[in-house]
């Protein structure tokens, strides 16, 4: 069996020369390569073999549609996209500043940039919640860094806000997201989400950059979503004091286990993080 390197070297070539490996996760794996037409990095990233069943190539599709829909400066744009030997692939600039994750690795961060990295995600959301699109998997991952600002990243399992069952993408007992930062309902399963579960979500991210780890941290994934239902939201002041009180409400409006409890919109939500 040919080299994946190989491979994609060979469907891509004369678009772009493919250079290294850049990471491999369950889903995908991400090459560096350059844009001959440009010379710019791209970062290239292809549906892992093993994965590769109808509903994962079509959720690859989606992340491209959606992709290319979304112009924001705080949303990593998709350039270009296919299919190398059946396997969907998406082509996005590549960014070397990391991920949110590599920058927390277990620290906090300072308050003014947690909030200023918190408002530019807001930003990006409410944009695309504008234009009826939730991500659903907002986290530490999926925010990466250019030139100092935060970008999210990886639509693969947004959906449409008004989209019916039947356009979820989803197989029976399937939950999408990651349980350290989705919302209550959608831990659950609830398939009527609307935009308030990125709120939720970006109220996790939030608190692990305040405070260095996410809220609701046991150590399995079911144990966390039972605490979204049993255990109040952490008090942002009773953990890092110098937070201030109006950023601790906010995070705790935002972290409401009801999503008609939580702000109205992730916009409000954003614009109430700000120091006292």
């Amino acid at each position: 069996m040919k080299d994946p390197l190989d491979q994609i070297r060979d469907a891509l070539r004369g678009r772009y020369d493919v250079e290294r490996l850049l990471g491999k996760g369950g889903m995908a794996t991400v090459f560096l390569g350059v844009d001959r037409s440009s010379n710019a990095q791209v970062a290239l990233k292809v549906l892992s073999l093993g994965v590769a069943t109808r509903i994962m190539k079509e959720r690859f599709h989606r992340e491209l549609g959606v992709g290319t829909k979304l112009a924001h400066p705080h949303i990593v744009p998709i350039v270009d996209g296919g299919e190398i030997d059946g396997l969907p692939f998406l082509v996005m600039p590549y960014l070397s500043e990391g991920s949110l994750h590599q920058r927390l690795a277990g620290a906090r961060l300072e308050i003014g940039e947690a909030l200023q990295i918190g408002r530019e995600i807001g930003d990006a959301l409410a944009y695309a919640h504008e234009l009826g699109i939730i991500h659903r998997d907002i986290k530490p991952d999926n925010v990466l860094f250019s030139e100092g600002r935060a970008l999210v990243s990886d639509f693969g399992v947004a959906v449409a806000i008004s989209a019916s069952l039947d356009d979820r993408l989803t197989v029976p007992g399937e939950v999408l997201g990651t349980p350290t930062y989705m919302s209550p309902e959608q831990a659950i399963g609830r398939y009527q989400l609307d935009a308030r579960t990125d709120q939720y979500s970006l109220a996790c991210v939030i608190c692990e950059m305040l405070t260095g780890e996410p809220p609701f941290r046991p150590a399995n994934p079911e144990a966390i979503i039972v605490r979204r239902f049993t255990d109040d939201a952490p008090d942002m002041c009773a953990l890092r004091p110098d937070v201030g009180r109006s950023v601790a409400d906010a995070l705790r409006t935002a972290l409401e286990w009801k999503p008609d409890r939580r702000f109205g919109s992730i916009a409000e939500f954003r614009d109430a993080l700000i120091t006292d």
